[in-house]
């Protein structure tokens, strides 16, 4: 009679028959203890806005399978570092959220003193291909954005609910300006100004006030 709890391993018939197959079977099951890459889901995210990149914690959502065809979720993978598009001192600014799909990916050494010094640093132990030294790539498989800049082919969208802010020494632009609100300059509506010293006929009014 059949123990429904005993533990059942990954191991096929035919992957005991012959000289070949156990050897095959024994290689796929150390290459299957190597990580490479897989889809996650963000959890938690620590630092962003205008500081150094930060850390994610994520969900592997490929989830694991015994031998006996039960599935099981996998850990929570904490302290990913995520990637933001930067070079030097500029950069794009847009940084994960909590519910996020991406990719993480694998480094083929143990990284943990590298994330915590930000430079070179030797290995924090013999581990290889580890769970352990991921890093996050956002975003695939998630909704559509409410917030955006799109290049269409024929030109750039922005769209936002909040307010669009410019920090900068000098703004030029060489097109034509089109707006269906008020446009203001050091306090003054371009609508509803006025203007002193007017007079009739031909004479000059004032500047506006």
């Amino acid at each position: 009679m059949m123990d429904n709890n005993a533990y059942l391993g990954q191991a096929q018939v035919s992957d005991t028959t012959g000289s070949v197959n156990p050897l095959l079977f024994a290689i796929r099951q150390q290459l299957a203890k190597m990580s490479g890459a897989t889809l996650v889901q963000i959890k938690s995210v620590t630092a962003n806005g205008l500081e150094p990149v930060g850390f994610v914690d994520v969900l592997p959502l490929v989830q694991q399978i015994t031998g006996s065809g039960k599935v099981s979720q996998m850990p929570i993978l904490h302290n990913l570092p995520y990637f933001r598009l930067q070079g030097g001192k500029s950069a794009v600014i847009v940084d994960p959220a909590v519910g996020d799909i991406g990719l993480a990916i694998f480094a083929d050494r143990d990284i943990s003193n590298v994330k915590k010094v930000r430079a070179s640093a030797p290995p924090g132990s013999y581990r290889i291909h580890s769970f352990s030294d991921g890093l996050y790539v956002g975003g695939f498989l998630n909704a559509a954005p409410e917030e955006y800049i799109w290049l269409t082919g024929d030109g750039v969208k922005v769209q936002t609910k909040g307010e669009f802010t410019v920090s900068a020494s000098k703004v030029t632009f060489d097109c034509d300006i089109m707006t269906t609100g008020d446009v203001k300059a050091a306090g003054i509506s371009l609508n509803s100004h006025e203007h002193s010293g007017v007079q009739k006929g031909s004479d000059m009014s004032g500047g506006p006030q």
